[in-house]
């Protein structure tokens, strides 16, 4: 039977931490912790519920990623988000690969969530993430935000949805626009001033026109308004604050 280790990387997911360990049990066979220096009790939680705890620094997604991997007892990874959830179909279909040993690297259908509402629209769904892998075949890029898995091969598809718990609210959902906009604008700084403009005047409403038209965010009522406004400021930002 091959072995697990799942990464988690958190800063204050008091929230979410327990709930996301909890849907491990019978999947993962080590649970890592990755903590950049939570204030809220995140760390006690994670160790009660029998996670090894690891406290670095934020200095990206990926990179805090990667070092979670690195520390790992055993090769195959499952990366998981604090506020992400196995369903049982998902549960099954790792327990049941991990029985017949796990080859190559394995993509999963996110379901994201405001609240308790699952939203199907603006791309949010199946969102489809590589998040099962073989450390030395993969890793995670240096992005700050949004970062990527470097695969070799093409990744299987795993069924089940992992259900990410994305947003407790419209005004969290501005607040993480806002911070992944100051965040990916710090790879950009120093880019062509024009070139960084133009950008804002045609990627800007591009992003909203893609979310709210042509993913059909407008199946969603509000909730499709909201989610294709915030994507579009998080993308004003992130060239806006470069300029700065």
């Amino acid at each position: 039977m091959t072995k697990i280790s799942a990464i988690i990387i958190t800063h204050n997911e008091a929230n979410h931490i327990g709930a996301c360990i909890d849907s491990l049990a019978g999947v993962a066979d080590e649970v890592i912790v990755v903590d950049s220096l939570s204030k809220d009790g995140t760390t006690a939680i994670a160790r009660s519920k029998g996670a090894k705890v690891l406290e670095k620094d934020f200095d990206g997604f990926g990179s805090q990623k990667n070092y979670g991997a690195a520390q790992a007892e055993n090769n195959y990874i499952l990366s998981i988000d604090a506020d992400e959830v196995l369903s049982e179909e998902l549960r099954s279909s790792i327990i049941l690969l991990k029985q017949h040993n796990i080859s190559g690297c394995y993509y999963i259908h996110r379901l994201n969530h405001i609240g308790s509402r699952a939203v199907r629209s603006c791309g949010w769904y199946p969102d489809s993430r590589t998040r099962l892998y073989d450390r030395r075949q993969a890793r995670w890029d240096d992005k700050k935000v949004h970062e990527e898995l470097i695969i070799t091969g093409t990744p299987q598809y795993l069924a089940g949805d992992l259900r990410h718990y994305s947003y407790t609210s419209y005004a969290d959902m501005k607040a993480r626009a806002d911070r992944y906009g100051r965040l990916a604008a710090t790879s950009m700084k120093g880019k062509n001033t024009l070139c960084l403009l133009i950008k804002i005047a045609l990627n800007t409403p591009a992003k909203f026109v893609k979310s709210y038209f042509l993913q059909k965010g407008f199946t969603d009522g509000y909730a499709g308004w909201m989610i294709s406004r915030y994507k579009a400021r998080e993308t004003f930002l992130k060239y806006y604050l470069a300029l700065k």
